[in-house]
């Protein structure tokens, strides 16, 4: 199960005993995923791969007036992989339901679509919450995943994605009452709100009440950064002894050199006695060349000296 429908199977957990709360869950919803008709018979269309979104829904509007939604299943085929469900409410119930969500507005007798998002319905702050609870159910989506089996991942990012500008623009500023700061861009036909910043995600995800996923989120935050660590700590390592052995070599050549043409016995006594301790350990660092020698130096004067050795060879080689 990807984290995106784990993150909407937990936030559909919530009593219907608020009617208020109810409600603002229902614009949310509908708001950026309904497809509504009011031109012929009115009618409601939802589509979800979530059979407890269905129950949720039908559970709702039960209460509210008293009949159950019709819910139509669609087999998985070739071009949709999963199977999914489409809710249908048509007629008087679909008429009040939009009135009340504040989907549609009543003028000169006819009614007519509203794209802003009904401030009655969200006046108190629990309210607000289960409205953006709806909003993510219907049109959101996280590209986060969390595979304790793999070790690829992706960035932190959450968005909420609608035809409908006037809606995710409202969105956005309620979003911004609880400090999460969402960027509002237009992809092709749809307008994206979203969030990349793992803080402003598991703030989001908390607002929603989604705490298991908050959890899941920080295990993951956590287990990156130690990746990471980790990974800074094996290059630097590997770019350490990259340089010891590209070092030696040039160190063990120009000793080499100097043998060649003029013998090591024509060099003072000190770079003598580093040119064969070089020799004897081809392979080792200078700190390790520090410890093994038999005389009094230190790693700044063995460096110096092997430098010494490379400067002779290099003038014995033009």
């Amino acid at each position: 199960m990807s984290f995106s429908r784990d993150i909407k199977e937990e936030i559909l957990n919530f009593d219907t005993d608020d009617d208020t709360q109810c409600l603002a869950f229902l614009s949310g919803l509908m708001n950026c995923s309904a497809q509504i008709d009011i031109e012929n018979e009115v009618s409601i269309a939802i589509t979800t791969e979530l059979v407890k979104l269905t129950q949720k829904v039908d559970e709702i509007v039960f209460k509210f007036y008293g009949i159950h939604i019709n819910t139509t299943f669609f087999p998985p085929h070739q071009i949709k992989k999963e199977g999914y469900y489409k809710i249908s409410i048509e007629g008087d119930v679909a008429r009040r339901l939009l009135l009340d969500t504040g989907c549609v507005k009543i003028e000169n007798a006819n009614m007519v679509r509203f794209f802003d998002i009904d401030q009655y319905l969200i006046k108190e702050q629990s309210a607000l919450k289960l409205f953006v609870r709806g909003a993510f159910v219907g049109c959101g989506t996280s590209s986060i995943k969390i595979d304790n089996n793999s070790r690829l991942s992706t960035g932190y990012h959450l968005e909420f994605a609608s035809k409908n500008y006037n809606f995710l623009s409202g969105l956005s500023h309620i979003l911004a009452q609880f400090d999460v700061m969402a960027k509002l861009v237009k992809r092709k036909s749809l307008f994206i709100l979203y969030v990349k910043d793992a803080e402003e995600v598991s703030n989001t995800l908390a607002l929603m009440g989604a705490n298991n996923a908050v959890l899941s989120l920080q295990n993951e935050m956590a287990k990156r950064q130690i990746r990471n660590k980790v990974n800074r700590q094996t290059n630097c390592l590997s770019a350490n002894i990259e340089k010891t052995v590209s070092a030696s070599i040039r160190q063990n050549d120009a000793i080499e050199k100097i043998v060649q043409k003029i013998g090591l016995e024509s060099l003072p006594t000190d770079l003598q006695n580093v040119a064969l301790l070089r020799l004897a350990n081809p392979e080792e660092s200078l700190e390790e060349l520090t410890k093994l020698s038999t005389f009094k130096t230190s790693k700044s004067a063995l460096a110096y000296r092997l430098n010494k050795i490379i400067k002779i060879a290099q003038k014995l080689e033009e």
